[in-house]
């Protein structure tokens, strides 16, 4: 087995960064982005960026079918630890028989039933197996199993967290892009009044005025479209979520921007590497392979059960049978008595001794016995090898997942990390790029008023402007998305937290 070294993280800073899913960092190093203020209210009512999160975490088709999976699993397995403790069960029971003419199963003794019979019994018992190997294995088995469907679950949970953050901040690129392509819009009619203005006074041709027409046109096809994937994409969040098509949500109109974590990522990786379920499900079916290969010599291990009961047995036919001979007896009893009288009657005889009635209150019963059982097979043909040949091969397996696991998570934390830093650097190019297109659109627009440029310049300035603008829509999305897929690789408990931003 490899092992594997854990380098040692702080109690009070794991403890601050998985409880809180990292909800503020430090001050960011040189060259990041800077905090900005708390992102402005939403413009609608309706789920936020957590609240959409949480609500899929509970409704989402394929995690209840995964939750339905791990009950399904933990009654096997509670099935199975139950077996391991002594049982206590109470039994009463009625028994009524009646015949006519049977000879029955003893016929050939001479022996024939009773027309009528009953039984009632009523009794406490216990079996305990002391010892069984293979109900102990299996039932270890079965916890493995029980876990390894939690933490798949966990694994599911932090996928979809990153699905629905992915869908949350894409529709709030749309409803950006809406807001970029109506200000367009605006621009491209300023444009238009302009060429219009500038054709009275004869500085410039018709021409422009048909372009000027053409690009507002475009423009109000462009926002169009833009309408029509804003709606599209919510409504597509809405079913991903498990939620109903028309549910609302409160879109930021101001994307947040968190600081940069100032953690190291080799305290990342340690945090990611104790709280991963990749892990834990790896280390799972680990020790459940290594059980495999124990349970291959269950047939060698002896198995004790004890048993036993308490109770009581009374038969109410059986008494009236016996009542009838006492009674027979004692009247025959008493008519030699008289007979006799008659007789002699100058002889005195004693008089019969009767019998008593029957005794209807029977002791009760007991019983306990103890079953050892060890079988030793002599000689089975090269099965149990190449059994345990199968279950060291499936142990070698595991083992060597369990260590991918930990090498991926590890990879993954890092590849998480080094994404956000470049998101942060991407976003402050975007935000340059974007302040200086902007002015620069906004100069091409009073020089073109002003008659100093065509109007193929400043619609290839606007053009610029939009896209440095659509440019920096993106990298700010591309920015939250990358913190809270950082949140989400760290494995916090509560897997929705990471998706919350309010704020920072």
């Amino acid at each position: 087995m490899t092992f594997r070294p854990m380098r040692l993280v702080p109690a009070s800073a794991c403890a601050f960064l998985c409880a809180h899913a990292l909800p503020a960092f430090a001050a960011a190093p040189a060259g990041a982005v800077p905090t900005p203020a708390p992102s402005a209210p939403a413009t609608s009512t309706g789920l936020d960026g957590y609240a959409a999160v949480a609500f899929a975490l509970a409704h989402e088709p394929s995690l209840l079918a995964q939750r339905a999976t791990v009950s399904n699993l933990d009654v096997t397995f509670t099935k199975l630890r139950a077996g391991e403790y002594p049982s206590l069960s109470g039994e009463l029971q009625n028994q009524i028989a009646k015949s006519a003419n049977q000879s029955g199963q003893f016929a050939q003794f001479g022996l024939s039933p009773a027309t009528n019979f009953s039984q009632n019994t009523a009794q406490l018992s216990s079996t305990y197996n002391l010892y069984n190997a293979t109900q102990q294995i299996d039932a270890e088995q079965a916890e493995k199993q029980v876990e390894n469907a939690r933490f798949e679950l966990r694994r599911q949970e932090e996928a979809a967290a990153i699905n629905v953050t992915n869908a949350f901040y894409a529709l709030a690129a749309d409803r950006g892009v809406v807001s970029l392509d109506e200000n367009d819009l605006r621009y491209q009619q300023e444009l238009l009044d302009s060429a219009r203005a500038e054709e009275k006074v004869g500085r410039v041709a018709g021409v422009d005025v048909l372009r000027a027409q053409v690009a507002v046109e475009r423009s109000e096809a462009t926002l169009v479209q833009a309408r029509a994937t804003e709606a599209n994409d919510r409504e597509s969040l809405a079913v991903l979520i498990g939620a109903p098509v028309g549910t609302p949500f409160a879109v930021p109109s101001t994307l947040p921007e968190p600081a940069l974590p100032a953690v190291s990522t080799a305290t990342l990786d340690d945090i990611a590497q104790r709280n991963r379920p990749e892990i834990s499900e790896a280390r799972a079916a680990f020790d459940a392979a290594k059980l495999g290969d124990a349970a291959v010599d269950n047939d060698l291990r002896p198995t004790v059960a004890l048993n036993g009961s308490f109770g009581s047995q009374v038969s109410p036919t059986n008494f009236v049978l016996q009542q009838q001979e006492i009674d027979s007896s004692n009247a025959q009893a008493l008519a030699t008595y008289n007979s006799e009288k008659l007789l002699f009657p100058g002889v005195d005889f004693p008089p019969p001794t009767l019998l008593p009635p029957v005794n209807r209150h029977t002791p009760g019963f007991w019983q306990f016995n103890i079953v050892s059982t060890f079988q030793i097979p002599l000689y089975d043909y090269g099965q149990r090898a190449a059994q345990h040949h199968a279950a060291r091969a499936q142990i070698e397996s595991a083992d060597a997942s369990l260590d991918n696991a930990y090498q991926s998570v590890s990879a993954d934390v890092r590849a998480a990390r080094r994404n956000l830093d470049a998101a942060a650097q991407k976003l402050d190019l975007a935000k340059l790029s974007a302040r200086e297109a902007t002015e620069s659109a906004r100069i091409a627009r009073l020089q073109y008023a002003n008659g100093l440029i065509s109007f193929t310049d400043v619609t290839q300035t606007e053009q610029t402007a939009l896209a440095a603008q659509n440019d920096l829509l993106a990298a700010r999305v591309q920015y939250v998305t990358a913190f809270i897929r950082l949140r989400v690789a760290l494995a916090p408990p509560d897997t929705a937290a990471a998706a919350d931003l309010r704020g920072l």
